[in-house]
């Protein structure tokens, strides 16, 4: 399942996204990642969670960052579920290729039964196709 958690910037994403891998931490048989663009969030989860800073390696692209996740689950099948905050302004990605990303980090969930939640950052209305991954 790939759930959206979307807003205008400073609208508490973050702090949503922090309270649920916390949360959900209690009742997970599998691991927990959470990526993020840098450190802020860090001191906020359970050290439980594996922390991964994405401004520690060169990936700018949205292919590159598919290709990122793809790794990590490769090399860790007991991952269960995968937070990522903020995956506009940590990876260049455009408006037109979010749709075509989520499509495929949804097929990565299925697959391999791996639960995603995602901020997203939208000034904006946000995409018609992205509506069934709201909140």
């Amino acid at each position: 399942m790939v759930t959206l958690i979307a807003g205008k910037k400073g609208s508490g994403k973050t702090k949503d996204i922090v309270k649920k891998a916390n949360e959900a931490l209690s009742s997970s048989k599998g691991n927990m990642i959470f990526i993020d663009e840098d450190n802020r969030a860090m001191y906020d989860l359970h050290h439980d969670i594996r922390f991964i800073n994405l401004g520690e390696f060169p990936i700018t692209s949205s292919c590159e960052f598919l290709g990122f996740i793809c790794g990590l689950i490769s090399n860790n099948y007991d991952i269960e579920k995968i937070y990522i905050d903020g995956i506009m302004s940590t990876v260049k990605i455009s408006e037109t290729e979010i749709s075509e990303w989520f499509n495929k980090i949804n097929d990565i969930s299925d697959a391999f039964s791996i639960d995603f939640v995602i901020t997203l950052n939208y000034e904006t209305e946000i995409p018609e196709s992205l509506h069934r991954f709201l909140n």
